[in-house]
């Protein structure tokens, strides 16, 4: 693929979310450095379009989210659903939060295409798509205060960029934008973990992927916890792929969340407390898919495996009645 992950990008910026803002509920600062912030959902209200554009930005423009619902308890609730084109460079080289930045003493990851310039962390170099001269750089970050100055100039510069080439895109967890584009990360829950187990990536030729949406909650530590038992314990995977099935066969035990039957059915609000809210201290087989679906085009094999956790979604989204 040819195109400029950060100019597509840059163009639903510039198209669908600076001139809408007042209808998008989000908010746009010009740091003194030059760096455009755009707040979706830090200070800012965001919304359901708000997600879809921070989303679809995130995904270089390769991917669209839209909305449908699954039935949870006796309840129909929103899901998070994504479609995406050229999977692994969307994904890896954009999509994944794996550009990390130390800023006052805090790591902080950064998402988007902007990691697809210099491709220097490790799903980055999975893939072998660079795009080192873009008019823009775009990237995205999940966070519970504006970043400033110094933290713009930090991510810029790990790319060899000045903030004034910078599109910041930022939302908190606790807020609409922020739940419903985590839940987005349904296809980019697999991709990392199949790369783990050496699935030949580039035999992917589609993809798609859903997972439910919790209602917001202010209290960060909770909202986190919540999107995230969406991802293990709701998230759906289908992949289209090209490939051998012995690819494929040889994933069943080691691929989907469930595998880690010590843990399997604890809220993920639990075992963050574990690890002492760090993300370094998650054991990596901790982050992977809830659930992969492979339909193999060369063969017209399917294959599903993992499992969708029915109890923990209801006690996160419905709370102890269950929405009876």
């Amino acid at each position: 693929m040819r195109d400029s992950l950060n100019e597509r990008a840059a163009d639903i910026v510039e198209r669908c979310i600076l001139p809408e803002l007042d209808a998008l509920g989000g908010k746009v600062h010009i740091l003194a450095n030059g760096a455009t912030v755009i707040d979706l959902g830090v200070y800012a209200k965001g919304g359901w379009m708000a997600a879809k554009y921070f989303t679809e930005a995130n995904l270089g423009g390769l991917g669209e989210l839209t909305y449908t619902t699954m039935r949870i308890g006796t309840c129909r609730l929103p899901v998070a659903t994504v479609f995406v084109d050229h999977a692994a460079i969307a994904e890896l080289a954009a999509h994944d939060a794996f550009l990390y930045i130390e800023y006052k003493g805090v790591r902080r990851s950064v998402s988007g295409p902007i990691r697809s310039v210099t491709g220097t962390d490790q799903f980055a170099q999975a893939v072998d798509y660079r795009d080192p001269h873009p008019r823009k750089i775009v990237a995205n970050i999940q966070i519970d205060g504006l970043p400033d100055e110094g933290m713009t100039d930090l991510i810029a510069a790990s790319v060899e960029r000045e903030a004034k080439d910078l599109y910041l895109l930022a939302a908190r967890t606790g807020t609409l934008t922020g739940a419903a584009q985590v839940c987005a990360r349904n296809v980019e829950q697999s991709l990392p973990s199949l790369l783990d187990q050496g699935f030949p990536i580039g035999s992917i030729v589609q993809a798609s992927g859903c997972a439910p949406i919790p209602a917001v909650v202010d209290d960060e530590d909770l909202a986190y916890g919540r999107v995230n038992d969406g991802l293990l314990y709701g998230q759906e995977t289908n992949l289209y792929v090209d490939c051998a099935e012995e690819e494929i066969l040889r994933l069943e035990k080691i691929l989907p969340f469930d595998k880690n039957k010590d843990v399997w059915g604890t809220p993920f609000e639990e075992l963050f407390a574990r690890c002492g809210y760090l993300w370094r201290n998650v054991p990596r087989e901790w982050d992977a898919p809830c659930r992969v679906n492979f339909f193999d085009i060369r063969t017209g094999g399917q294959f599903s495996y993992g499992a969708i956790h029915e109890g923990v979604l209801e006690r996160d989204f419905l709370g102890t009645n269950g929405g009876r």
